[in-house]
């Protein structure tokens, strides 16, 4: 692919959010003692299939998900077990973060992802997500839910609702990248990474 290519689909994606079907149906936030529940519900005018291949192709995950610099599978002695690695790079009001988790990975093709981080390889002391679709009669209602309790420091006037509008948003970004793939017959190996600003 060109470099030509490659700017023409940035810009795509850009222009795209005017257009987007996506819809967020659903997006709370609640902490207690210590750990953070997240949950966000949409529906993303995509088919199951499709949107189940693009969230669990973690080589290339980060391409549509902003505040994620970095994904990709990691190889496991145990050849049954399926692992990932994810960087994150997020600023929630004024607080700023990069933290790196290991997941390992479980997955019903195109209805479920589970992932749960290792403690021992991660800067979270708990993670747990888990996406879940299920048909809609304009393409799939896709839930995510998550729990997560950092082990690092975070400034206590961060409030549920900053991390909640970062949710939305993250939820808006994928839909739409999704959305734009599937309408375009492209993969998310086929095309560049946003530029570094």
């Amino acid at each position: 692919m060109t470099q030509f290519r490659y700017i023409v689909i940035i810009v795509a994606f850009l222009a795209a959010r005017t257009v987007s079907s996506t819809e967020i149906l659903d997006a709370s936030v609640v902490k207690k003692d210590g750990v953070y529940h997240v949950f966000g519900e949409s529906i993303v005018e995509a088919p199951p299939d499709f949107i189940f291949a693009t969230l669990i192709d973690y080589d290339n995950f980060y391409k549509i998900s902003s505040g994620i610099p970095e994904t990709r599978f990691v190889e496991s002695d145990d050849p049954d077990e399926v692992l990932a690695y994810t960087r994150i790079e997020a600023c929630v009001m004024f607080f700023c973060r990069s933290a790196e988790r290991l997941e390992r990975i479980e997955s019903t093709p195109y209805e479920e992802i589970h992932t749960q981080a290792l403690p021992e390889h991660s800067d979270f002391e708990i993670y747990e997500s888990r996406w879940t679709l299920s048909r809609h009669d304009r393409g799939t209602r896709v839930t995510h839910e998550a729990r997560f309790k950092p082990d690092f420091w975070m400034p206590p006037l961060i409030s549920n609702w900053a991390i909640k509008r970062k949710l939305i948003e993250s939820a808006e970004n994928i839909g739409i990248r999704i959305e734009y793939l599937q309408d375009n017959g492209l993969q998310l190996s086929q095309i560049a990474p946003p530029e570094k600003k």
